[in-house]
């Protein structure tokens, strides 16, 4: 038998453009999950909600006045779940988290193991990723980590994806918040890195890493993982802008100049891969502006499409 969500665990969910996938998300979360209403926040990045606007009513709803990216969104989101003080965790979610097949229940599973890990000596947790990356020694290369499935429920990584994550009340009491400079991409590794620093874990969760590692460790599994549902990567040529773009300022904060050499030497096998002009073109404009220092949102480089219709099914005849 699962055991409840803790009443000092709030969910945040961001989404942008996605109605039907954060429905489903919000649904999840106070059905599966047992979040009450008044633990859930809705941060809206300008352009969105839920379709149910009854279940909209029943939550708690920020919506920003402009597109500014997952880090002010979920910025957003943790000032107000930690506005409460008697909030000790938040739980952050993308709108289409749910189509990576992540077990659920998990969220009071995951706090009761936070807690054990710490009364046993682990180091004071920052946050808690569904699905992270490791660094290797090419400078700047996080490579997908398979978790070991006979090792701890949590166990050690650098970065990775905002996902479904668990982020702790001593994250923010330290300062540390997502910085809107990126808007898109590496926004989400330098919220952990931050972390890391001010001496918080970053662990992934075994269960989940292993779960998702289909649709987490490779662009085809992703692709398949979206199919049908939201476009993937390759419909949305404007994310190859802030990937070429942005990893010059990781390489500032966090690197040398070696994370500069492997990232020029990716983007030519990106480029040689991308599947349209469009995306071409992104990925050296990006260098530029990269090598220009240039930041925040780039008008030209917008999400256009959230997420696909769908086609009802019909029987046969």
């Amino acid at each position: 038998m699962s055991r409840a969500v803790p009443d000092d665990t709030v969910a945040v969910v961001l989404t942008h453009r996605r109605r039907r996938l954060a429905t489903k998300l919000v649904r999840s979360l106070l059905s599966d999950e047992g979040f009450p209403p008044d633990r859930l926040v809705l941060v809206v990045d300008r352009d969105g909600g839920l379709e149910d606007p009854d279940l909209e009513a029943a939550i708690r709803v920020i919506r920003l006045a402009a597109n500014s990216g997952p880090a002010a969104g979920f910025r957003a989101g943790l000032d107000a779940a930690f506005a409460d003080p008697t909030v000790s965790y938040a739980y952050l979610c993308e709108d289409d988290v749910a189509l990576m097949g992540l077990p659920v229940p998990r969220v009071a599973d995951l706090r009761a193991e936070v807690e054990a890990y710490e009364r046993s000596g682990g180091r004071r947790t920052g946050a808690v990723l569904a699905y992270g990356r490791r660094f290797g020694r090419r400078g700047g290369a996080a490579a997908p980590f398979l978790p070991d499935p006979a090792g701890p429920r949590l166990q050690p990584v650098d970065v990775g994806s905002w996902g479904a994550l668990l982020v702790s009340r001593r994250v923010h009491d330290a300062g540390l918040r997502p910085d809107d400079h990126w808007f898109f991409a590496y926004e989400d590794f330098d919220y952990f890195l931050q972390i890391s620093r001010a001496g918080l874990a970053v662990l992934v969760d075994r269960d989940s890493g292993l779960a998702a590692a289909a649709s987490t460790s490779t662009l085809a599994g992703r692709d398949a993982t979206l199919r049908g549902e939201r476009p993937d990567d390759a419909d949305e040529p404007w994310r190859a802008y802030y990937v070429a773009r942005n990893m010059f300022e990781l390489a500032r904060r966090y690197g040398d100049l070696r994370w500069v050499a492997w990232h020029l030497a990716y983007s030519v096998r990106r480029f040689q891969l991308a599947s349209s002009w469009a995306e071409r073109r992104a990925l050296l404009v990006g260098l530029l502006h990269g090598v220009l220092g240039r930041s925040g949102r780039d008008w030209r480089y917008v999400r256009t499409v959230g997420e696909l219709p769908q086609v009802p099914r019909t029987g046969p005849g």
